[in-house]
């Protein structure tokens, strides 16, 4: 068994979770489970890429295009102001075989800017290339690390837990999660990005003539699903009340609309702007079901980016990331 089995055992899970995997560890959340606001530490979910290692670093090493190559620790920190941030934290991989690999936590780090100042980035630097303690590696801009980019160590009031990364991972609001590098170790300025790892998280549309396009992933897209009811359950006519949750990586939450699949128009659901625009929103709608029979109940959110999710996925698209096709449940009214 790897290490990430051996860490967590079945008794040290207690939440609602569904073991996607157990090797590696990938652990999704029961959305219907959670109480309003940010996932509990225990329920959040987890995706792990390699065995989870088993020593914490004191220190993060930044290095490469730098003109002060070193070892940051927290007390190398301390002079600066830190900061606590609502965000999503999204598998990019979400809403296909599972819909749970999504969390929101209140934050808590340092500024990347801050820790990346340190080592006086050369202006040949234009990326970072990430490294975990477990083996895992992504690249990002660094005009993206500088924006939002978090060198987190805290997760809803409390040290971040070894199982999300602790005692260092890097966080970047608004973006998929394998690029929020969890055991961070390492951070190298580059001025081009990583390779590739196959087609993993690529964006990959096909053209009419069978070539391939490959694109980096965007940010996270709007997305909104329905928790109750739920799928098959069985509803009494007349009102039903509909609830779920949104979020988007590229602006609060506009709208959300409801519908039931063979009724004209749509309804907007209620909702509550968070205080942070990375942070989800638990939405409620009421609709008038008149007919008996199968229905599906249909959900669908719009950023104020002017982003909506899309009833279909696009046909051309042969990988399985960043699914935000409209939620679609299906009910049985008597």
């Amino acid at each position: 068994m790897s290490g990430g089995i051996l860490l967590w055992p079945a008794r040290n899970i207690l939440a609602d979770h569904h073991v996607v995997s157990a090797d590696p560890l990938v652990l999704e959340s029961d959305l219907r489970s959670l109480p309003d606001g940010y996932t509990p530490l225990e329920d959040f979910y987890v995706r792990d890429h390699y065995a989870v290692p088993t020593k914490n670093a004191a220190v993060v090493r930044i290095e490469g295009e730098v003109d002060a190559p070193r070892d940051i620790s927290e007390q190398d920190l301390n002079s600066f102001p830190q900061r606590e941030i609502g965000a999503v934290l999204e598998c990019a991989g979400n809403g296909t075989k599972s819909t749970g690999l999504v969390s929101d936590g209140l934050w808590r780090g340092w500024p990347l800017k801050s820790a990346l100042s340190l080592a006086r980035p050369k202006a040949t630097a234009s990326y970072l290339h990430l490294f975990g303690r477990d083996g895992f590696s992504r690249s990002v801009t660094l005009d993206q690390a500088n924006d939002t980019g978090l060198l987190a160590t805290g997760l809803n009031g409390h040290p971040l837990p070894p199982r999300h990364g602790g005692p260092w991972r890097a966080l970047f609001p608004g973006w998929y999660g394998m690029d929020s590098i969890k055991w961070l170790e390492k951070v190298v300025l580059a001025s081009s990005p990583l390779p590739p790892a196959g087609n993993t998280y690529l964006q990959l549309r096909e053209d009419g003539s069978g070539a391939v396009d490959r694109q980096f992933l965007p940010r996270i897209l709007v997305k909104s699903v329905i928790l109750h009811p739920a799928e098959g359950d069985v509803l009494r006519r007349g009102k039903i009340q509909i609830r779920g949750l949104a979020w988007s990586g590229s602006g609060k939450i506009d709208s959300v609309q409801v519908s039931a699949g063979g009724q004209p128009g749509w309804r907007l659901a209620a909702f509550k702007q968070p205080t942070s625009s990375y942070d989800w929103i638990a939405w409620s709608a009421t609709l008038e079901i008149g007919l008996a029979g199968a229905i599906s109940l249909i959900s669908k959110a719009t950023d104020t980016s002017g982003n909506t999710q899309p009833e279909t996925r696009d046909p051309n698209r042969v990988d399985q990331y960043a699914y935000n096709v409209c939620d679609r449940i299906r009910c049985v009214v008597i």
